[in-house]
């Protein structure tokens, strides 16, 4: 693959980010959901990412038609490689489909798609079902995914968690892709109430613990039954599939009684 360009869109990121996608892409950063567990709100991030009112990242160009240009650059140059790598994901550092957010993530989310190249994206907002209809034509290469907690007090500002299952009923009716992150758990019984309630209609689930990992936030019990009962669910009904993220298994290794 060429060398990235200095200033990019696209971007190989680190950490626990890396266990989502190979290729990332931040557009905005700053989140109106305000969610209070969100690693973007707290520590020596927050006070990088953890605004309230997006904005256009200053490193894309600082507004929508340089960020725009850029982005499609950036396809151009290394659309292969982003076909290989499986994709670009929108975006860690803001929920991309905020209504402010809709026209750039659209458009650039269009330009990957009509060049081949997957999209994945993660949002919990459910205003834009009409505009979904737009991208239904790239449907087999568009990956739709939903934040799922089933506590809807700790994200005062982002539709209720039954909202958004009832928006991923309709997408999958519409025939597109559709993933959930269950990340983090805040606890394992939500945790597997989010996927009784969307069984049959999610092709992956993304299981994961709160940001930063501590062990002391959860019972290993808890968290063997739960991850039983996934099991179980998958053997039952044999249509999707569970992406178990480090954190998880860090701690069901880590805290196992002898």
């Amino acid at each position: 693959m060429k060398r990235p360009l200095a200033h990019r869109a696209i971007y190989k990121p680190e950490g626990p980010a890396a266990e989502y996608a190979v290729w990332g892409c931040n557009l905005y950063k700053g989140c109106r959901h305000q969610c209070t567990y969100c690693y973007l709100r707290r520590g020596p991030m927050g006070k990088q990412l953890g605004g309230a009112v997006p904005e256009i990242e200053k490193k894309v160009g600082g507004t929508e038609e340089k960020a725009y240009r850029r982005f499609c650059k950036e396809v151009d140059a290394y659309q292969e490689q982003l076909k290989t790598d499986g994709g670009i994901f929108f975006s860690f550092s803001t929920d991309s489909l905020l209504q402010e957010q809709w026209n750039l993530t659209y458009r650039c989310a269009r330009y990957a798609l009509e060049h081949g190249v997957p999209v994945w994206l993660l949002t919990k907002t459910t205003w834009w079902y009409r505009n979904a209809q737009f991208l239904w034509e790239y449907r087999d290469l568009l990956h739709i995914g939903f934040t799922l907690t089933g506590h809807n007090e700790l994200e005062p500002y982002a539709p209720s968690n039954a909202d958004r299952i009832t928006f991923i009923r309709r997408l999958h009716d519409m025939g597109f892709h559709i993933w959930v992150s269950l990340e983090p758990v805040i606890d394992f019984e939500s945790s597997l109430t989010c996927i009784l309630n969307t069984t049959g209609l999610v092709e992956e689930y993304r299981i994961g613990l709160l940001s930063p990992y501590s062990k002391n936030r959860y019972d290993w019990q808890q968290c063997d039954r739960f991850m039983d009962a996934v099991h179980k669910l998958q053997r039952e009904n044999g249509f999707f599939k569970v992406v178990w993220k480090d954190s998880i298994k860090k701690f069901y290794n880590e805290q196992k009684p002898e």
